[in-house]
């Protein structure tokens, strides 16, 4: 009987703690790239990744002393299973979205944060090709890996019950975020992506799905318009039709998925 990687719901508290420690010392990890001269292209992507790195080693390390294994499974689903969970995908994205306009973006406090946020990425998109390669690569690999990967599979191998598991999970991906708009989306996107994962057992679906939600908000944000405008909270009749039949959507493909559980 094979030996699996089992996590809980302290030891997955502890594990993001962590790797929010690991991502304060960003500071230190990006001072030291620039002091040897690296180019600014290069430092997003690198300082990004070197917190996923540490934790991966050291989960590695942690699972080969006690024999564990980290069930990774990257098997590809029937075409049709491609098929129906991208349209849910877009459909939970619409939901996502107008659900996460709801969080507002002026005061003190909050109006703040958003600024700081836009002028964030006004500054990375000066390196497009970095930045780019990381949020819609590097980031999709990266989270997937640990927190469907690791997290979600440790607490489903742990017996835990896949609901608890799946909002649990997903719970403490938006809160790596550190901030209200994409604990939101981490929240309701990472939940629809950990259900994928529990339906499908396979970690490149959720990656593939990642990639997909990652492009299309990039391409919305910088080539389309704001969010803010488009999902605006004064819904007319048509817009409520858009989401009624994207809801319909999501649980019509939830119901089909369960039934073919144990044959994909």
């Amino acid at each position: 009987m094979k030996n699996y990687f089992k996590i809980n719901y302290i030891e997955s508290i502890l594990l993001i703690v962590a790797f929010t420690a690991l991502n304060f010392f960003n500071v230190l990890f990006r001072k030291l790239l620039i002091s040897i001269n690296l180019p600014e292209s290069m430092i997003f992507s690198i300082s990004y990744t070197l917190p996923f790195i540490f934790l991966f080693i050291f989960i590695s390390h942690q699972a080969q002393k006690k024999n564990l294994i980290i069930d990774l499974s990257m098997k590809f689903s029937p075409w049709y299973i491609y098929f129906i969970i991208f349209c849910m995908m877009f459909c939970m994205m619409i939901i996502n979205e107008y659900i996460s306009s709801f969080v507002p973006k002026e005061g003190p406090i909050l109006g703040n944060m958003y600024k700081e946020i836009e002028e964030f990425l006004k500054e990375e998109i000066k390196n497009p090709i970095p930045f780019f390669s990381t949020t819609i690569l590097l980031a999709p690999i990266c989270e997937e890996v640990l927190f469907r990967g690791i997290i979600l599979n440790g607490m489903l191998k742990n017996k835990i019950h896949p609901i608890k598991a799946i909002l649990f999970s997903s719970f403490l991906f938006g809160l790596t975020h550190m901030n209200p708009w994409q604990f939101v989306g981490g929240l309701i996107i990472g939940s629809f992506i950990g259900f994928i994962y529990f339906v499908t057992s396979s970690l490149i679906n959720c990656i593939l799905l990642h990639i997909f939600n990652n492009s299309f908000a990039i391409f919305s944000v910088f080539f389309f318009m704001k969010n803010e405008e488009f999902f605006s909270q004064k819904i007319d009749p048509n817009f409520w039709l858009i989401l009624t039949v994207a809801f319909t959507i999501i649980v019509t493909g939830c119901i089909f998925l369960l039934k073919k559980r144990r044959k994909i």
